[in-house]
């Protein structure tokens, strides 16, 4: 257990590393967030030819920093390898270590030195998830159309297709520009598809026309382009995403193959056998077999080589490059099965930190004068509340949530935030004492079960967000304000002009349900509010936050909803979002549990105790 232990917090340290490290040199160039955003203002807007130019843009930059950082990676890995170990003999596994501290301050090194591709870019794992998923093609292809290039709006619909193969709204728009005159369907490409996709292609094409040594050339090719991409992949993702690669790696143009890898060897040992190469035949073969050893096929065609009177005893080795991805392949599924095994968790865990409940609803959807609403009162104590603002106080981040902007949501405003896993980072860095992240958990586990007991769900309710935010009034901030500290809106869709809700990017349409957990009382304004329209004419209701009090509902546009601006003082809650789909499921909450389940080594923390610091926040 001290070794997995190590493991794990040195992986926590490559992350802090990589994510924190920014170049002292100013970069004045827009980074590819930065062009996103703005592509997304633009699609909004209306301006399709900006949309166009700022995506475009965008993609490329994110290309660029994703290319040189697997290129400081792997360069990094070699460099570790070869490295001269500091003490010549391996005591309890220290050379393990040695070489994951070589290479993270390796990597850290090289974005340094490459500070104009990394120096701004702060892209944070939401905006690399939404870059992954190809969801700039969810805007462009829109922009392409409207601004008269079908062909590319009909590229980005299959673009975004390869990724997302179950999309019905995208199938139809595939579909409508299929039926166009200007769009030809054999010249529509996947604009993000790596090398290795059309050699493959290719290379098929010319095994179809027996033309041997082009087919050779492209499978050879495909196969060094897919291994080399592999092992990018490798050092993007955490060992558990990485077992997900071949599924990612075995799109062709959105046809999944399950086995894209081996069947290059497939082709490889008929192609080497009509050119003649009776050796190369057999090794493909041999490779072939490693995946999968009890296929009829292959050995029915090892024994027909084996009988071929040129034949060797000898030639029946698998090529060194197959022998290492299987090995590695069986090495990493082991490490997962013991992590699974030794740091299992008591699924128990979370009604182990519940306190018996003395919570009371105080206005049902009657009082409320809307569907699937309540307000409760109760959900937490004084001194947990002041424990949650103490925290919030220590360790809130400007602008959290939000790419750093401390004014998201109103100018007259900053906005302070903690999220749970920015809790269980200051945790493992010693900064925090355990039992504030226990609070953590408690208090936010609480409120999903009230809301599932409430609303009568009978579906599983994950977490799908949770963070403790203070919303502060600027000291300049004037007493009369009318505007909102948090306009009018759906948790889960985009209201447009007319009232209805579109269910579309940027809006987080997983959303379910949504609750805000009241941490104090004593500022003023901030008032949550219910309305009939987004404009805030036509206000149903109002609730005052204070210590314990819980509003939930659902997230559609059934339930539009906003802040009054707050014009004196800090208000802080705890937003939480639950989903019923396990793909958006917060996988935070089960590090959290078992970081708390298993100790790890917490007698040795001098972690901080705020409990006896002092507060300006009251929490009446």
């Amino acid at each position: 257990m001290v070794v997995s232990t190590c493991v794990f917090y040195i992986l926590l340290i490559n992350v802090f590393l990589l994510t924190h490290v920014h170049s002292k040199q100013a970069n004045d160039t827009e980074t590819c967030v930065q062009l996103y955003e703005k592509g997304v203002e633009a699609y909004l807007e209306n301006r399709f030819i900006d949309c166009v130019d700022y995506f475009e843009k965008a993609l490329e930059k994110y290309r660029s920093y994703t290319k040189k950082l697997q290129n400081c990676r792997l360069q990094c890995k070699y460099e570790a390898e070869l490295s001269e170990p500091l003490y010549p003999v391996d005591i309890e596994n220290l050379l393990f270590y040695e070489k994951a501290i070589r290479q993270t301050l390796c990597i850290v090194k090289c974005k340094k030195e490459n500070s104009e591709i990394f120096g701004n870019f702060n892209i944070n794992q939401e905006m690399e998830k939404l870059f992954e998923d190809q969801k700039p093609y969810e805007y462009l292809h829109i922009c392409y159309f409207q601004t008269g290039d079908v062909m590319k709006a009909a590229s980005s619909a299959f673009t975004y297709l390869v990724s997302h193969s179950e999309d019905k709204v995208m199938q139809s728009n595939l579909k409508h520009y299929s039926s166009l005159k200007d769009v030809n369907m054999k010249e529509i490409v996947n604009f993000e598809a790596n090398d290795y996709v059309y050699l493959y292609v290719h290379g098929a094409d010319a095994y179809e026309r027996k033309d041997w040594k082009t087919a050779e050339t492209n499978m050879e090719e495909s196969l060094g382009a897919y291994l080399q991409t592999e092992e990018e992949y490798h050092f993007a993702f955490c060992l558990k995403c990485k077992q997900k690669c071949k599924k990612r790696l075995g799109s062709l143009n959105g046809e999944i193959h399950e086995d894209l890898l081996p069947s290059h060897y497939h082709y490889l040992q008929f192609i080497y056998f009509k050119m003649g190469n009776l050796r190369k035949a057999c090794q493909a073969v041999a490779s072939y077999l490693l995946f999968f050893p009890d296929d009829d096929v292959m050995l029915s065609n090892m024994k027909f080589y084996s009988a071929l009177p040129k034949f060797q005893d000898d030639y029946f080795q698998p090529r060194e490059e197959a022998i290492r991805y299987v090995q590695r392949e069986h090495y990493e599924t082991r490490i997962l099965k013991f992590i699974n095994t030794e740091f299992k968790f008591k699924l128990s865990t979370q009604d182990s930190y519940e306190a018996k409940p003395n919570f009371r609803v105080i206005m049902t959807e009657k009082q409320l004068q809307g569907p699937k609403r309540f307000v409760s009162d109760g959900l937490a104590t004084t001194k947990e509340c002041r424990s949650l603002i103490d925290v919030a106080k220590m360790f809130a981040v400007l602008g959290d949530g939000y790419k750093g902007k401390k004014s998201p949501h109103s100018i007259l405003e900053k906005f302070e935030g903690i999220t749970l896993s920015r809790a269980l980072f200051l945790v493992y860095f010693r900064l925090l004492s355990p039992k504030y992240l226990e609070l953590y958990l408690k208090v936010t586990e609480k409120v999903r079960k009230h809301v599932q007991e409430y609303f009568k769900i009978k579906e599983t309710l994950y977490f799908s967000y949770t963070q403790l935010v203070c919303r502060s009034a600027l000291p300049d901030s004037p007493k009369n304000r009318t505007d909102f500290s948090h306009e009018v809106h759906a948790d889960n869709c985009n209201i447009l002009e007319n009232g209805m809700c579109e269910k579309q990017p940027p809006a987080y349409i997983w959303r379910d349900y949504s609750a805000i957990l009241y941490l104090n009382n004593a500022f003023e304004g901030g008032e949550f509010i219910f309305s009939k329209d987004r404009t805030a004419k036509q206000i149903q209701s109002i609730v005052v936050p204070k210590c314990g009090r819980l509003v939930a509902f659902s997230s559609g546009g059934e339930n539009l909803h906003g802040v009054k601006a707050v014009t004196k003082g800090s208000r802080c809650a705890i937003g939480i979002w639950f989903t019923h789909d396990s793909k958006y499921a917060d996988e935070d909450r089960s590090v959290a549990y078992h970081v708390l389940e298993n100790g790890i080594n917490f007698h040795l923390f001098s972690s901080i105790d705020i409990s006896s610091l002092k507060t300006d926040i009251n929490l009446n």
